[in-house]
């Protein structure tokens, strides 16, 4: 064995050479303590794991430090490879500008995005602290420029791995999101079902209720369609826009100054989410101008409403031809009516002017048949005198007498040869016609006598308390009250203490006040006077012109003039001034108590 000869200078200089292990692997407490360590930051288990192992998860390989996630279900064929490229996507980020980055490409879910899972976010984060993190990097023995890079990752990982609420705000306003809709002249009848349905399913992710209906197709019903639009008019969005803050409250040196800077950021939140919310309303009357279903529906409608419009146009004529049908029936029927009363009147007339002619042709005869026997018997004297008085009772008898009665008359004479048993037939017969006039005058009287005796019963059957209820009423309701008699029979009806007759009605009360008036029933004259002044007295009874005339007389004619009512009463024509007065007074306590009732 042969040694080298070793240059002892050169030994005395730079010392003994070792030979240097390539790859060394690390080991000892130092090693294990630091694993650990960073096992219990990323909250994993700290249990051993077989360095080198694999667990294999859908034929992709997970390295051991991920043994927790072989349970999980992720989609590793969607993460962003970890390659060079990555590298140096990362190494340009600027850490002071980490709002403005795109956290999922980050993290290596630019594919995923808003769909990612909170577990495959928190495993591409602990993936890329296991590859970038520079204490990593530098016991795998490669070189670290700068640790400012691995800043982004945590900065990616915080806005999205460990609040639900500000991964929201980040959703929120990713710019890879499309806010835009199509124009009106860009949207046809023809590409409709082309343009809209995945514009609604984008925007559809800001949604609150979770269900949200379909765009549908053209052969959706019209609920459905109904459904989809109401549900988008009232669209509830939870999209915010606190991740545009521009001031920092963090910043703010007081809570003054916090305070306004948040007022600042709340401003512009509402600014904004007014404006998001313009923008669906947008996109939704355009889509429900454009939509060939709603304008077929509306066609529809119109149709039916025309349709309806002239079902009601043709009833209503049917209507119409029938209520002039019916009109001219019924002037037919009364024009027929009319013609057979005026034929019928004509024959009665024509008939009771035969019945006349013939009597007075009859009456003609008899009296003719009268005077020709006095005639031929000399008046049945010869004495001039007495037979001037026999010409006179002739004539007296031949007026007064009905047909019947000078026919009986005349055959009587005619019977008789005797002038004087004739003088005394003539004189019986006159004292006949004398005593039946007096017992038809007396046959009147009795009927009138029956009449007012059944007048005074109807006054009987009203007592004195009635009475002056009655006249209390009468006081109450004047004339030219609404349903005044009516009013006071309920007055009467409800103040009297008996009531166990009948009930007083209207017919009634008028009837018993003109019974009172014409008939001399032996009441107190101050009952009788208010009886005949308020109720029944003509001047009381105004008819609607003579009111119209009134009031147009009292406010044309003012209070200050002398002869006010002298003119009033001329205008009326028909009232004297003292009625005109007194329906002055009576007006003027009519409008006192009705205010009294009403208060």
């Amino acid at each position: 064995m042969t040694m080298s000869v070793v240059d002892p200078l050169a030994v005395a200089i730079f010392g003994f050479a070792l030979e240097v292990r390539k790859n060394p692997e690390p080991a000892g407490l130092s090693y294990e303590s630091n694993r650990i360590r960073d096992l219990l930051a990323l909250g994993r288990c700290t249990l051993p794991v077989f360095k080198g192992g694999s667990l294999v998860k859908n034929g992709s390989s997970i390295p051991s430090d991920m043994g927790d996630f072989a349970d999980k279900e992720l989609r590793y064929d969607l993460f962003d490879k970890d390659d060079e490229k990555y590298e140096k996507f990362l190494f340009r980020l600027n850490p002071s500008d980490f709002k403005n980055q795109d956290h999922y490409k980050v993290l290596g879910l630019s594919k995923l995005r808003y769909m990612a899972t909170m577990e495959e976010i928190r495993y591409c984060y602990r993936a890329k602290v296991l590859k970038h993190h520079p204490d990593k990097k530098k016991h795998r023995g490669i070189p670290v420029e700068s640790e400012e890079y691995f800043t982004c990752i945590t900065k990616a990982y915080e806005q999205l791995g460990t609040n639900e609420q500000k991964r929201l705000a980040y959703d929120s306003v990713d710019n890879k999101f499309d806010d835009e809709i199509p124009t009106d002249k860009s949207v046809t009848k023809e590409n409709f079902f082309q343009t809209f349905p995945p514009i609604f399913e984008r925007n559809s992710r800001w949604s609150i209720p979770k269900s949200v209906p379909l765009l549908g197709t053209p052969d959706s019903s019209r609920k459905e369609v109904e459904a989809f639009y109401n549900f988008w008019f009232d669209f509830k969005s939870w999209r915010e826009f606190s991740y545009l803050d521009e001031e920092a409250k963090e910043s703010a040196e007081d809570r003054y100054e916090r305070r306004e800077m948040e007022k600042i950021n709340r401003a512009e939140r509402e600014r904004r989410k007014k404006e998001e919310t313009r923008r669906i309303r947008k996109l939704v009357d355009l889509a429900y101008a454009k939509d060939p279903r709603i304008a077929q529906f509306k066609k529809d409608d119109q149709n039916e409403k025309e349709r309806v419009k002239e079902e009601k146009k043709k009833a209503k004529l049917a209507k119409q031809e029938e209520e002039e049908r019916l009109r001219k029936e019924a002037e037919e029927a009364e024009r027929r009516k009319i013609e057979e009363a005026e034929q019928l009147e004509r024959e009665q007339k024509e008939k009771l002017k035969k019945e006349k002619d013939a009597a007075k042709k009859a009456m003609a005869a008899q009296r003719k048949r009268f005077k020709k026997l006095a005639e031929t018997a000399s008046f049945w004297t010869e004495d001039q005198k007495e037979k001037l008085e026999e010409m006179e009772r002739v004539e007296r008898l031949c007026l007064s007498t009905s047909v019947d009665q000078l026919s009986e008359l005349c055959e009587k004479i005619e019977n008789l040869s005797v002038g004087g048993d004739i003088k005394q037939t003539i004189g019986q017969f006159e004292e006949d016609l004398k005593n039946a006039k007096m017992q038809e005058v007396e046959a009147k009287k009795a009927d009138k006598d029956k009449e007012n005796d059944e007048k005074n019963v109807n006054v009987g059957n009203w007592t004195s308390e009635e009475l002056q209820l009655l006249i209390k009423a009468s006081n109450t309701y004047p004339s030219g009250t609404s349903e005044r008699w009516t009013l006071i029979a309920a007055y009467i009806n409800e103040h009297r203490k008996n009531k166990s007759g009948p009930e007083k009605n209207a017919k009634q009360v008028i009837k018993q006040v003109k019974a009172v008036q014409s008939m001399s029933v032996k009441l107190p004259e101050t009952t009788q006077n208010k009886l005949a002044d308020g109720v029944v007295t003509d001047d009381e009874i105004w008819s609607a012109q003579e009111q119209k005339v009134f009031e147009t007389a009292l406010k044309q004619y003012p209070a200050s003039l002398s002869d006010r009512w002298d003119k009033i009463a001329n205008d009326v024509g028909t009232k004297s001034k003292k009625a005109c007065i007194r329906r002055f007074k009576e007006l003027v306590q009519m409008v006192k108590n009705r205010k009294t009732a009403e208060s």
